[in-house]
């Protein structure tokens, strides 16, 4: 492991790791579900977070100060089909659209999606059925 910790909301924004020039954010979830996400450990920084589980303000907070201290020119977001999980895509493009109204350059965001599959596809910003039908799986028990 390149890192410690990896939550976001222990990372600290000005820890030297985060100094790099790409940076990976991803749901919990989506790090035990795609293994290309746990080989990035070895070569770039990579914080994980849930907008579930953990305090949603709290993690945009801590997001928007990652961003604002961020040398990073890439950032790739994995987050997991469910809808839920789509408010990291939503804090991360917040963070980033504040660090350019603070006079920083933007940071290319790259936006993927995990399916309970593992299959990886594009973040269009859209829910389709399938992100439904995990989300009535994942929360109902179904």
């Amino acid at each position: 492991m390149r890192q410690w910790p990896i939550k976001i909301l222990l990372v600290h924004p000005k820890a030297e790791f985060m100094k790099d020039r790409k940076l990976t954010i991803a749901a919990d979830c989506a790090l035990a579900v795609h293994k290309d996400i746990v080989e990035k450990f070895g070569s770039e920084p990579l914080v994980i977070g849930c907008p579930m589980l953990e305090d949603p303000k709290r993690v945009f907070e801590k997001l928007r100060l990652i961003l604002r201290e961020s040398e990073a020119e890439e950032i790739d977001i994995y987050t997991m089909e469910v809808p839920c999980c789509h408010a990291i895509h939503l804090m991360v493009e917040k963070a980033n659209e504040e660090r350019v109204e603070i006079g920083k350059e933007g940071i290319k965001l790259n936006k993927y999606i995990v399916r309970v599959s593992g299959n990886v596809e594009e973040y269009t910003g859209k829910v389709d059925k399938e992100m439904v039908s995990a989300e009535i799986k994942a929360h109902r028990g179904g």
